[in-house]
């Protein structure tokens, strides 16, 4: 009982810290920079929070004073804005002032969310509020995204046809993908997000301009619901900003609308496809970064981006603890650099349509892990010449083992994509033939040399047929059988299919046999998956086999050839080993700074000596 107890004591004492941990960081939550009143009557930089909260607010009273002429149709989107431009009175400051507003919103929260990084406004205990800075640009961005279509022009069209179909991709990632089994294969989330996002089977129609106009509204009016209750509840001032300062911001908002005036474009016209497609200027970074990366790729970083973001703080706080001078800080100096040049470079190349997909996606791999690695060498050499007190130590050890697993993390991704190069295959085919070869080796494939031997041996007679074998789809082979139509290697598939339905037992087996298969019968009216039989079942049958022997025959020489009409393994571009080689060094040199340090840092405090008395007790 007693242990039973401790454990009880140590598992409530645990949730108990955590629950401090959580209750300390959103009592410290900063939504527009309201703690920093004081800093902003003499910094502007500390005022970005309330001239965000001040544009906002008068990007939506335009915007409810443009709802009142504007008709979210096809038919009339376009003429509604024409005539709110040129027939309503002061029509086109208004419209001026909303868009050039909406606009501000997001160089507002994008300066402050990089005021946040390079000052560690998120120290002491303030991580959360890089997270609500990020989600502030997050909805201004996307608010601005789905107003950018309300115009229904020839750009804005084609743009919103591009951006629609990046959730699609989501179809192709692991576990949701369309390698795997009908029971997630089924949930289309992908599919499912652009149909709720634009409707009619995912085409730019009516029901398309209908959602964004709702989109548009709602990203404004329920966050404000909830900013307002917090500031109802706290007490603190929403503009902390004087009106001179106001006034300046409203004043320099109406001379941009006056002088430059918010363009219209071309009515939209499905017919004509406008080269190149561009987005409004906050998005046109990604849009190139869709030109060199194949679009699943490209919808996961996008995907990571955000999260990467949300974590830096944290692993910041484990690196540098409570120092604030950035030039102690240049892991998060050069990652911030980083993501703003590459910002920036790609929007100008995307605008001067500049995109070679051969030549260069290695010059930006290096570019984005290079100065990454810049950041972590230099941050282990502060701590190697700077750690003196048993505190510095064991902060230099605990930031060191952090970087060091980023820098594993950089020299895992370098080794996948040294073979990525090597094959033409992408991760999901790589992972798949990596954990096939894991569990062969670990001896839960029995028969597993007999069946990779019986699918090369079917590959063959396949794609000199023009069956397409670039995809193996075992299933359809075995229902194309079932109904009679004859193909090359037929025996060799029958054989396979035995091979496979009497495999021998082996120790994973029944854990594929939880896994519903392709196959479906239907029993008292009801249809349901078939389990698969075992491992090797699953193996052949989701491509996991195929990928394994085609991986082995790309990397064997002379076995295969690319479309190119090159043999495999094909050349690793030059420039590419370069960030290949910083992702080892960082990792050696986080090494060996743990290590120097890891037995210097805080020791526990020796328990005092008992006196004769005590230790006669």
């Amino acid at each position: 009982m007693p242990s039973t107890d401790a454990a009880k004591d140590s598992f409530f004492g645990s949730l108990t810290k955590f629950a401090d941990w959580l209750q300390t960081r959103l009592n410290n939550i900063d939504i527009f920079d309201e703690h920093h009143a004081e800093e902003a009557k003499t910094n502007p930089f500390y005022s970005l929070g309330g001239i965000f909260y001040l544009v906002w607010f008068l990007v939506m009273f335009t915007g409810c004073v443009l709802i009142m002429w504007y008709v979210p149709t096809k038919a009339n989107a376009f003429d509604s804005i024409l005539h709110i431009q040129h027939g309503i009175p002061f029509g086109n400051i208004m419209r001026g002032v909303h868009k050039y507003g909406a606009d501000a919103m997001i160089i507002a929260a994008t300066m402050r969310l990089y005021r946040m990084f390079l000052c560690a406004d998120y120290k002491p205990k303030k991580e959360f509020n890089i997270a609500i800075a990020l989600v502030t640009l997050l909805l201004s961005m996307y608010s601005g995204l789905t107003g950018y279509l309300l115009i229904w022009n020839q750009r804005a069209f084609w743009a919103t046809k591009v951006f629609a179909t990046f959730p699609t991709y989501m179809d192709q990632f692991p576990v949701m993908g369309d390698f795997y089994l009908p029971l997630v294969k089924s949930l289309h989330l992908g599919w499912n997000t652009a149909e709720f996002l634009l409707g009619a089977g995912g085409a730019i129609t009516q029901e398309t301009i209908t959602r964004f106009f709702s989109l548009h509204l709602a990203f404004s009016a329920i966050p404000l619901i909830f900013v307002e209750l917090y500031f109802f509840k706290t007490g603190f001032k929403r503009v902390p900003i004087n009106w001179t300062k106001r006034s300046v911001i409203i004043l320099m908002l109406m001379a941009v609308a006056i002088f430059l005036p918010a363009a219209l474009g071309h009515r939209s016209n499905p017919d004509v496809t406008p080269l190149p497609i561009l987005s409004d200027w906050y998005f046109l970074g990604l849009y190139q970064m869709y030109k060199y990366l194949e679009p699943v790729v490209a919808t996961e970083i996008t995907m990571v981006i955000p999260i990467s973001v949300v974590l830096l703080p944290f692993m910041d706080v484990w690196i540098t603890g409570a120092e604030k001078d950035i030039s102690k800080r240049p892991l998060i100096f050069y990652v911030a650099l980083m993501g703003f040049l590459e910002w920036i470079i790609f929007s100008l190349l995307i605008i001067v349509n500049i995109a070679n997909i051969h030549s260069d996606p290695p010059w930006w791999r290096l570019s984005l892990w290079g100065l990454i690695d810049v950041g972590i060498l230099l941050q282990c050499w502060h701590a190697f010449n700077h750690s003196k007190t048993p505190q510095e130590c064991s902060l230099a050890s605990k930031g060191a083992l952090v970087m060091g697993i980023a820098g594993g993390i950089q020299l895992f991704w370098a080794v996948v994509y040294y073979f990525m190069a090597r094959t033409e295959m992408f991760l999901s085919p790589l992972s798949q033939a990596a954990t096939y070869w894991v569990v062969k080796v670990l001896g839960a494939l029995p028969n597993a040399d007999q069946a990779e031997k019986l699918v090369r041996t079917v590959i063959k007679p396949l794609d000199k047929a023009n069956f397409n074998m670039g995809y193996w789809d075992y299933h359809q082979l075995m229902v194309d059988m079932s109904n009679g139509i004859h193909m090359p290697g037929e025996a060799s598939i029958k054989e396979l299919h035995a091979l496979v339905m009497n495999s021998s037992t082996g120790w994973l087996d029944l854990l594929f046999k939880m896994i519903p298969s392709f196959t479906v019968v239907t029993k008292d009216g009801v249809s349901q998956p078939v389990p698969y039989v075992n491992a090797l079942d699953y193996m052949v049958s989701n491509r996991w086999c195929f990928d394994f022997i085609n991986f082995t025959n790309r990397t064997t020489s002379g076995v295969e050839k690319s479309v190119s009409g090159e043999y495999y393994p094909l050349p690793v571009p030059d420039v590419d080993w370069s960030w290949m080689i910083l992702g080892l060094v960082t990792t050696i040199a986080c090494g060996v700074v743990y290590f120097k340090f890891k037995n210097r840092g805080v020791q526990p405090a020796a328990k005092p000596v008992a006196t004769p008395v005590e230790a006669a007790k």
